[in-house]
């Protein structure tokens, strides 16, 4: 009778690091280095990252200007919509003068292709550097 015997722990114990890498990976490294991108290419002092560690996803809003802009330019959106509303209701005493009002954007898109290029070339690069199986 011939027996064999294979001593697998070395094995699984280095199927369980490779387990453990991908999983640190996909929870912590992804929007740890999302919003590092937005640190150092978008210039965000303080990037807002959503990260859903147990689905491994991390997501983010990209805004055109900081969020107190944004905040701004509602607030004057609004007055110059109270301000249309009040001129389609008839006046006693006619309106010395009408301000100008000028409603513009960008056409624009907020994000550019080359940003969104650089945050695939970071994430591979991540992706080479953290996951060795070496």
């Amino acid at each position: 009778m011939l027996d064999i015997n294979i001593d697998t722990a070395a094995i699984e114990k280095r199927l369980a690091d490779m387990r453990a890498k991908i999983v640190h990976f996909k929870r912590v490294d992804i929007g740890a280095e999302m919003s590092e991108w937005q640190t150092e290419d978008l210039h965000r002092n303080r990037p807002f990252t959503m990260r859903s560690r147990a689905r491994g996803a991390a997501k983010t809003k990209i805004r055109p200007h900081s969020l107190h802009e944004m905040m701004a330019s509602a607030r004057a959106q609004g007055r110059v919509r109270r301000y249309l509303k009040s001129l389609s209701r008839p006046r006693k005493r006619p309106r010395r003068t009408t301000p100008e009002i000028f409603l513009h954007w960008s056409t624009r898109p907020i994000l550019r292709q080359e940003l969104e290029v650089r945050l695939m070339q970071r994430y591979r690069v991540l992706l080479k550097e953290k996951l060795k199986w070496a």
